[in-house]
Parts: structure tokens; sequence; C-alpha cells
């Protein structure tokens, strides 16, 4: 019974509160609210509040009609059209509950209809019409007043039936009116009940014409109605020794299966995990090419299933392994063969170098000098990570050649931390970021344009950002640009980008790597995100040279 009333209760409450969300967006409603102001509306406005009030009624086949009341107590428009009567009492009825409670609905309950002299009787909510927007004082422009039919609530019984064929079930309104009702109940019946629930009491047996009745009731305090259910003792106490009887079978047939399925449960688990066992003995010999056949579907199967994958991939796991060692072995030999007498290079540039400072070419001896700088990081030392102060170095080597190449089109800043000079950072990270920057910020503006590197710690992460003012990338470019940096594979143009980012992730974590923003006409912005590791006491000393490019 309880769960019967529980359930109508719930069903009620949701019903109600979709028409007051409804109901609530008509303050947003301007022709509407024009219409409440007593200001002339077109016939434009007024098709458009027909049609807003035609929406409302297809979504709540309910609604019987629907008024709209000035502050002035006027009916400024009905859903059905009226000759020109209202139920005065109605109406006063409406506008007091609206004044009283001007924040919220009201739900009168069932009554007339408030302009149709005739017709079956309707469910009535009230609403305060509140202004909105600049300049309102919030106060309320007018009412809402929704009717609706009652058969709605007698589909909420119908759909709730109980397991007590014989069992009354009724919602009444806060006036002590039914509002539906699977059957017929008399008014003295109804009076009792309702004083015994006014006292507080929600469950309780009662005597009506020579029989024995228990009720229970219910009270929303979403529309101030209550719900009860009557079922005859007669019909209880028998459904309650069946339901016995029921509960009692369902436990011994449940006790039967349980013993049946433990023993099931017992063959199934231990030839599985025999295998399991056999096969991790064969792995501990070093075989890894083993796999337990699996035809179950269990938890064993699963886990069967996990030990077949873990062993494909720790063998899978140890070939890469071995092919990244000989990779790594050709890797250094080129390395070796690339190296070919660097002291010759170095020596042979340190001597045009002077030629060029005889000559007096300065800016083309920087230009040198900064490109021996830069052979000489690149082929220096097999140091995975690196000071970030020896980046900045080789950046400013770099920038030094981009810089007479492109004249006074290319302008550059740095701001680096001096905490952050000392941080540990991938070898060459930094050059194809700035390289990005000039080529497809400043290159395409014929004035030119800036390029300003900072690198900072954020809690205890070390962020390093290369932004250029250039013409920057629209948001679906943006897009296209993040989806081929961070896939597998993408296009060519991004090959350097989507490196960086690789080299990030392999090296400190997959919750390191790049970000990219940009904005049309206003430049792009490049973060690189890593772990603010930083040198020793004794390491840190030499880390905050720099050069200059003239």
């Amino acid at each position: 019974m309880a769960d019967t009333i529980n359930r109508i209760d719930i069903d009620i409450n949701t019903w109600v509160l979709q028409v007051v969300r409804l109901a609530e967006n008509t303050s947003e409603n301007q022709a509407v609210m024009e219409l409440l102001e007593n200001k002339m509306i077109t016939k434009q406005q007024r098709n458009y509040i027909d049609e807003w009030f035609d929406n409302f009624a297809q979504v709540f086949v309910a609604v019987s009609d629907i008024h709209m009341i000035d502050r002035d107590g006027q009916i400024r428009y009905s859903y059905v059209p009226y000759e020109g009567y209202v139920d005065k009492e109605r109406l006063k009825a409406c506008t007091q509950e609206a004044a009283d409670r001007p924040d919220r609905e009201t739900w009168l309950g069932i009554g007339r209809p408030l302009c149709r002299e005739a017709g079956e009787d309707v469910v009535t909510m009230v609403r305060a019409v509140n202004a909105q927007g600049e300049g309102s004082t919030g106060g309320a422009e007018g009412i809402l007043v929704i009717e609706l039919n009652p058969d709605i609530f007698s589909g909420l019984l119908l759909n709730n039936h109980s397991m007590f064929p014989n069992q009354y079930t009724l919602i009444v309104d806060r006036n002590g009116d039914i509002i539906s009702t699977n059957k017929k109940v008399g008014h003295t019946w109804l009076d009792e009940i309702e004083d015994r629930f006014g006292q507080g009491i929600r469950k309780f047996e009662l005597r009506w014409e020579g029989k024995d009745y228990y009720v229970c009731g219910q009270y929303n305090g979403v529309t101030g109605w209550k719900t009860f259910s009557i079922v005859s003792l007669n019909d209880f106490f028998p459904q309650a020794s069946e339901l016995q009887r029921a509960v009692f079978t369902m436990v011994a047939v449940a006790v039967l299966l349980a013993a049946v399925v433990i023993l099931l449960i017992s063959y199934t688990f231990t030839r599985p995990i025999g295998k399991l066992m056999t096969a991790m003995k064969e792995i501990e010999k070093g075989d890894f090419k083993i796999q337990v056949v699996n035809k179950s579907r269990d938890e064993i199967g699963r886990l069967t299933e996990s030990f077949n994958f873990m062993v494909s991939k720790i063998d899978h796991l140890v070939k890469e392994v071995y092919q990244e060692k000989i990779a790594q072995k050709n890797a250094e030999l080129e390395a070796l063969q690339a190296q070919i007498n660097p002291h010759f290079l170095y020596n042979t540039l340190d001597s045009i170098n002077w030629m060029l400072m005889d000559i007096g070419a300065d800016d083309i001896s920087d230009v040198v000098v900064s490109l021996g700088d830069i052979l000489k990081y690149s082929i220096h030392g097999k140091d995975v990570l690196v000071p970030l102060n020896e980046e900045v170095q080789y950046i400013e080597s770099y920038l030094c050649i981009q810089k007479n190449r492109l004249e006074d089109r290319l302008c550059t800043s740095m701001e680096i931390q001096k905490e952050a000079r000392a941080c540990m950072v991938p070898k060459l990270i930094l050059q194809p970021m700035v390289e990005n920057a000039i080529l497809h910020g400043i290159e395409p503006m014929k004035d030119g344009g800036r390029v300003r590197i900072t690198a900072g710690l954020e809690q205890q992460n070390l962020l390093i950002t290369i932004e250029d003012n250039g013409p920057g990338m629209a948001p679906e470019e943006l897009e296209q640009c993040r989806a081929a940096v961070y896939s597998e594979s993408g296009a060519t143009d991004s090959i350097g980008m989507r490196n960086v980012h690789r080299r990030l992730r392999l090296h400190f974590g997959e919750e390191y790597g790049l970000a990219i923003e940009s904005r049309h006409q206003e430049g792009t912005i490049v973060t690189l995100r890593m772990p603010g590791t930083r040198l020793s006491a004794e390491q840190e000393q030499g880390t905050d040279g720099h050069s200059d490019c003239g």
C-alpha cells in the first residue's frame, strides 16, 4: 500500500514539476509581458503568443485552457476563445493566491472552469508572472492560470496497480475534494479519513458500513494534495499469508539452487586455476610463448584472458626492448659517423670568423659564431637531458642567425626565471617550436613581428611558452593542428611539434606535453609542460651565462 501511494506521489510530482517548468518560461516571452502590461500588440505578436501556448498544450495534452490575467484583474488572453463569461469567485481566488504566493505556483485543486459556464470540472494551477530583464523591478506583471483535465491523474492511478484487487486509491485536494479515484467513495467516509489524517496519523484502521479497513495516506508538499490507499482487512491478511508462503517457497528454492551453484563453481574454479598454475611454472622457465586455452566467460575466464594478454605483452616488450637496443646502437654508430672530425669544422668556422672581423663584417661574423655554437651544441655529448640555460643559449645563437636573415622584421624577447635555468629539459626541445613560430607566425607578415619566450616554475612544474603575434589560426585550423600534433601520425608540417610532444610524454609521463592556443589575427602561444627537476647546488654554478647577438 505504502509503495503504491509513494509511486503515485512521485508521478504527481514529476508531472506537476514539468508543467511548472514550462510555466516559468512564460516570464521570458516578451510578447506575453507586453500583453500583460496593457500594451498594444501586433497581429504577429498575437500569433506568436498563440503558437507559444499551442506548443505548451501539445506537450501536455491534459491542458484544458490557459488564461493570462493582468495586474488589474482583467483577463487579457484565453487559449480557448470565450464569450465573456467569467466565474468571479474563481477569478478572485486566483488573484488572491497569486498575491499571497508571488514567488511560486499554487494548485487550487478541482473546481469550475474560469471562463466556461458549462463543462467538466478542472484542476487549476495559478502562478504570478514576474517582470524580467533590465529596468524591471521584478514585481508581478500578471497571473498565469493553467486548467488541466483531471483525467490525467486517473491515468496515474491506473499506472500504479496494487496487489490488492479491492483497493481504493484516491487523490484529494487541499479543500477535501476528490480529484481522482479508482472507486467511488462516500463523503462521510472521506471526512473521517481527512480528520484522522489531519491529526498527523498516516496509517490507521477504519470501520465503515460494518467492515474494517486499513488506511494509508501521504501528503504532497508540492501541491498540498493527499493520496490515500484503503484496503479491506479481509483482503489484506489473506494476501499477506499468500505472500508469506511465496517467500518461504522462494527461499527454499534459492537454498537448493545455491547448493547446486556452489558445487558447480567449485568444479569450475579448480580446473582453470590448475591450468594457470602450470602455465606460470613455464613462464618461470622463460617460456613467454605459452597460452592457456580458454573457453569460459566467467571471472576465471576473464582472468585467463588477462593472463594470456599479459604473457603476450611481456613477449612483445622483450622483443621491443631488444630491437630498441639494436636501434640505439645503430643510432650511436650513425652519430659517430656523422661527427667527422668536428674540431676541423670548428677551426674552419673560427678561421672564417677572424677573416670576417679583419674586413669589418661584424654582422656576418656574429652569424658564423652562432653557427659554430649551434654545431658544437648539436653534436657534442650524449646527454638526453640538459639544463634549460644551455638550451636557451642554443636558442639565442639560433635567433641571432634568424635576425640577420630577416633583418628588422624579427623582434625577440626572453624572460627566463633564474630558478628555471637549472631545470633539466630534453636536448633540442625548443628549436622546433621557435622555428615554427618564425616560419608560420613572423614570415607571412609583411612588417614582421615579435617572438617572446618565457620560462618559469609553477607548482613544481616547468612551463615554457613560445608566443608570436602572427596571423594566428581560426578555430577550425586550431583543431586540425591539435589533432595532427596529438596523433601518432599526421600532416608532415606538424611533425616537429608532434615529435616534441611525444618526447615530453616519453621522458616524463602522459600528464606532460605540449599545449597550443591561438586566435585568428592575434597570434599563437605554445606551452611546454614538464617536471621542474633541477640540478644540484654544485651543478647550478655556471648556468647563468648567456650569449648575445649584436
